[in-house]
């Protein structure tokens, strides 16, 4: 039998990966469930996992926290979350747009990113993260997560995938339906905004000034009132205010 597979009767046995642990997925308590991910990625000589919901039900609350849950080094974690970074960092910018699992990695990968963006990736190597694959994952609800497992080489990756390619994705899709927060009402399957006008609306949140946004995403103030001037006539808003609060409430921030 097909160890991905899974017999009929032993579904409280079956580990992440398999099948027929889509019955345990969603109600096993999370730190049982961490134990399920370290052993997935134990099993396949994996280094790293991450889960981050790129996009959110339109009925959700709160979109400016970041649902972001992995095994990285906790400075990373605090550095890449406090940053926004996901804002910024290449795999996300793809994963908005990927239909399909794709992988990452290596100069070539980052030649078509900006600087900024490629400085993620450049601060992520210290933390030994540096190359992986990324799966796209789609809820019914319109929310989106993006799953994604490094290892130690661009041919380590390659042979993971070659041996046990679909393990990798109904995990994905198990890790999703885990982590992935849902709302009841159906969210725009296209984003309107651009990635900066997404970027300078949570800043906006966050309570920043334009000089402020522009310090912190390396860009002038003329050029961050022209991202926020965008996103405001875009969504229909009366001032940048309502502007990010609009943006909230339809899960595109």
């Amino acid at each position: 039998m097909d160890p991905t597979l899974g017999g009929i009767g032993d579904h409280m046995t079956a580990q992440l990966g398999q099948i027929s642990f889509f019955d345990r997925a969603t109600d096993i308590p999370l730190a049982a469930f961490q134990g399920e991910i370290d052993g997935f990625l134990a099993r396949h000589d994996l280094h790293h996992y991450s889960f981050v919901q790129l996009i959110r039900g339109a009925n959700q609350q709160k979109a400016q926290d970041l649902n972001l849950h992995t095994n990285y080094d906790g400075a990373w974690i605090e550095r890449y979350t406090s940053r926004r970074y996901d804002q910024l960092d290449p795999v996300c910018d793809l994963g908005r747009k990927a239909k399909a699992p794709f992988w990452w990695g290596g100069a070539k990968f980052l030649s078509d990113f900006e600087k900024r963006q490629r400085r993620v990736f450049w601060e992520a190597e210290d933390f030994g993260i540096v190359y992986g694959v990324s799966i796209p994952v789609r809820s019914m609800d319109g929310s989106m997560g993006l799953v994604s497992f490094t290892a130690g080489s661009a041919s380590d990756i390659r042979d993971i995938l070659r041996e046990a390619g679909p393990e990798l994705h109904v995990a994905a899709h198990q890790i999703t339906d885990r982590l992935i927060e849902r709302s009841d009402e159906d969210a725009p399957a296209h984003s309107p905004l651009s990635p900066r006008e997404r970027e300078s609306l949570i800043w906006v949140v966050q309570g920043m000034t334009s000089e402020e946004i522009a310090e912190r995403m390396l860009l002038s103030v003329s050029a961050v009132n022209y991202h926020l001037g965008n996103a405001t006539r875009k969504l229909t808003a009366r001032n940048r205010h309502h502007a990010a609060l609009l943006a909230m409430s339809k899960g595109l921030i």
